[in-house]
């Protein structure tokens, strides 16, 4: 592998200052597009390569944002981070990524350690740890200092640019859909109840079934959905379920095929679920599709518009869910 060449030494092959190689990289009005032309060409052709670190030390900024996410194993927020990286691709931007794994302590230290110089700016969706502890300091003391984004998982008390789903209507919406199918006794399944999104999904439930039937709430592990539904669907208590996030909709679907209630309609699901998970099941499970990619496009471009401009009141940005109408409802 050929070595790095300093800029320095560019300048004495070249015969020129320093200073002019240094123009010319950076397309400077002050050199003709000849000379520019040359030092591009041997610049390449003796493979120099900008020393970023002092770049960034010298003007102060690092060009890099850190986008802190609590899982890439969620359909969801995989979607999110490709929209993301979508946007950030085209501008003068990198980025670097830290995975909390829905650990408080893990996200104190990724935000700590990325904010003390590392990035210009972060975007974050906060872990499940951090909303059950309820302690956001570390997210506080970032206000005034550098740009903050929350996405998804906002705490709505930080003033700081938020991009959020509107998970309180999506919910609304799609149980009062089951509720016009006829559907007369629909079960709510959740693994999400200590998230700020569950908390809104099963408010959006509530206000869909209140006066017209029971609220009929099952919230826990997989397993525990799973012996409860079957319990229900025995004892003819249900005839719908909305399913919250991708684990309660999986085990809705595990019960409701093995007790072959799906392919005759007894049952209806409504879930979360990827679109690769979905439409291949058999029968195909109808979603509720949160446009996870465009969720992380918006969230980009709002913080490449805060990075240019630093003042201003802070933004928030809804993007609607829409039902993603298959087999089960």
């Amino acid at each position: 592998m050929k070595k790095n060449i300093t800029i320095k030494e560019l300048s004495k092959i070249l015969e020129v200052s320093i200073s002019t190689v240094s123009k010319a990289l950076n397309d400077s009005y002050e050199i003709s597009d000849s000379t520019k032309e040359r030092i591009k060409s041997a610049a390449k052709l003796h493979n120099y390569k900008p020393n970023k670190l002092a770049v960034n030390l010298k003007s102060g900024k690092t060009n890099t944002i850190g986008v802190v996410l609590p899982s890439i194993k969620n359909f969801f927020m995989s979607r999110v981070l490709r929209g993301i990286d979508s946007v950030i691709a085209k501008s003068q931007y990198n980025i670097i990524i830290s995975i909390t794994n829905e650990s408080y302590d893990k996200e104190v230290q990724s935000v700590q350690t990325l904010s003390n110089g590392l990035v210009d700016a972060i975007i974050i969706a906060v872990s499940e740890e951090t909303q059950i502890k309820q302690d956001f300091s570390h997210l506080n003391s970032l206000i005034g200092d550098i740009p903050l984004l929350m996405v998804d998982r906002i705490v709505n008390s930080i003033p700081c640019d938020k991009v959020l789903v509107d998970d309180y209507n999506a919910v609304f919406n799609a149980v009062n859909e089951l509720i016009n199918e006829g559907r007369k006794s629909i079960a709510l399944v959740s693994s999400i109840n200590n998230l700020n999104v569950g908390k809104l999904r099963t408010k959006g439930y509530k206000a869909a079934v209140e006066n017209k039937q029971d609220a009929i709430i099952v919230e826990g592990s997989e397993e525990y959905l799973e012996k409860e539904l079957t319990t229900l669907i025995d004892l003819n208590k249900i005839d719908a379920i909305m399913a919250l996030d991708q684990e309660s909709s999986l085990a809705a679907y595990r019960i409701g095929k093995k007790k072959q209630v799906l392919t005759n309609k007894k049952i209806a699901i409504i879930g979360y679920a990827s679109r690769v998970i979905s439409e291949h099941l058999t029968p195909k499970l109808t979603t509720i599709d949160q446009h996870g990619k465009r969720v992380g496009s918006t969230s980009a471009r709002l913080l490449l518009k805060r990075l240019d401009e630093f003042d201003g009141e802070p933004e928030s940005i809804v993007v609607n869910s829409s039902v993603q109408k298959r087999f089960t409802s």
